[in-house]
């Protein structure tokens, strides 16, 4: 293989979503600490109530419609936390959607070895960019976050180009951008439809994340961590 360009998803590949769930429910609970009443009687911390909360409905960013109360994951989240905290001052919804879409992304944890491969590359002259199902501005917050912007050249997001993975054409004209064709460009992610079988069906060389998905044993092409790409340049 010739590879040229090296092409990443966002969530679950560059960045851990449980564990930015985590930190993110840390920075929520300091913020909002004179609002808030822990629940001495509750077994259950109030920051494991934050997270269970989080995760029910955020389901590592595909969330479940019967556990939507709103159109995104931020304002159905943040509902959810008005209603099952034990809050002294609830704060408006309004202004919980708005925290999550400024800070949830800037909580984002970088998956293990996420740096050192991204410097290898951009160091080897690759050509480096993000694939990402989503809101363009949420997918800028998240790299802003990891501190990650500054490794690539194109950040592609759904709502940029206006279709999403698994179609063809996200992939497709993401290397338009690079100047490259597909079968030079090499594309990592951790869901076996959007990411694998999306880039696969464009062209694109491509290899799957695995401990995000299951039922992935049929992809012959796997890693089980980003030190592994190395592998197939």
């Amino acid at each position: 293989m010739n590879i040229q360009a090296v092409i990443f998803d966002l969530d679950n590949t560059l960045t851990h979503r449980d564990q930015s769930i985590v930190r993110y429910a840390q920075n929520f609970l300091q913020y909002y600490s004179s609002c808030l009443v822990e629940q001495v009687t509750s077994s259950v911390s109030l920051l494991e109530q934050t997270i269970n909360i989080i995760r029910r409905i955020d389901q590592g960013g595909y969330p479940k419609k019967e556990f939507l109360t709103h159109p995104s994951i931020a304002a159905s989240v943040g509902y959810a936390l008005t209603q099952e905290l034990l809050w002294s001052k609830t704060p408006p919804l309004e202004e919980l959607t708005h925290y999550w879409f400024q800070q949830f992304g800037l909580a984002a944890v970088a998956m293990q070895g996420a740096v050192e491969l991204l410097q290898y590359l951009q160091g080897q002259q690759y050509k480096l960019a993000v694939i990402s199902n989503g809101g363009h501005a949420t997918r800028l917050k998240i790299l802003e976050g990891l501190a990650f912007s500054h490794y690539f050249d194109e950040i592609i997001s759904s709502e940029l180009v206006g279709v999403s993975k698994p179609k063809p054409e996200i992939f497709l004209q993401t290397c338009q951008r690079l100047q490259v064709q597909p079968a030079q460009s090499l594309y990592i992610g951790d869901h076996p439809i959007n990411d694998y079988a999306g880039a696969t069906g464009a062209g694109l060389n491509a290899i799957l994340l695995n401990g995000f998905h299951q039922d992935v044993e049929h992809i012959p092409h796997r890693i089980d961590s980003l030190q592994q790409v190395l592998d197939y340049l």
